[in-house]
């Protein structure tokens, strides 16, 4: 096992093996399906034995940190026909503590959060029309 989880490190570069003082192997890559390409590969070509595997743990760390507006980013689709554009900024802690606490959220009807943000946090109304998503659990 030890021997075959060296393995997938030296074929990939994007993939890390570590051992926890508990004896627990961690393999860390770029995604779930990332890992489960990696955990299949060690269990049928490198080690050659089963593995017992816990659910993949997924966590994502990123943020805004330009105050004001940034660059407008334009992605395409691969047929050009579809256009995204995409602007961020930072929400700042007060509005962070409303969405963290529900009392702005996905689940507060669209034209007292319009008027919420419009009023106390100075959105365009146009601009809170456009919010896709408001975090993981939602």
């Amino acid at each position: 096992l030890v021997e075959g989880l060296k393995r997938p490190s030296k074929s990939d570069p994007l993939v890390q093996c570590t051992n926890t003082p508990s004896g627990e192997h961690i393999i860390a890559g770029c995604g779930e399906l990332h890992i489960e390409i990696c955990l299949k590969d060690l269990e049928e070509e490198y080690a050659k034995i089963p593995i017992i595997k816990s659910d993949p743990v997924v966590s994502y760390k990123e943020t805004v940190t330009v105050e004001d507006k940034s660059i407008t980013c334009l992605a395409k689709s691969p047929n050009k026909h579809n256009r995204i554009q995409i602007e961020s900024c930072v929400l700042g802690n007060a509005l962070t503590d409303e969405i963290e606490s529900e009392k702005i959220g996905p689940k507060s009807d669209a034209k007292v959060r319009t008027r919420r943000l419009v009023d106390e946090y100075e959105w365009d109304a146009n601009d809170t029309k456009k919010i896709w998503f408001f975090g993981p659990d939602n």
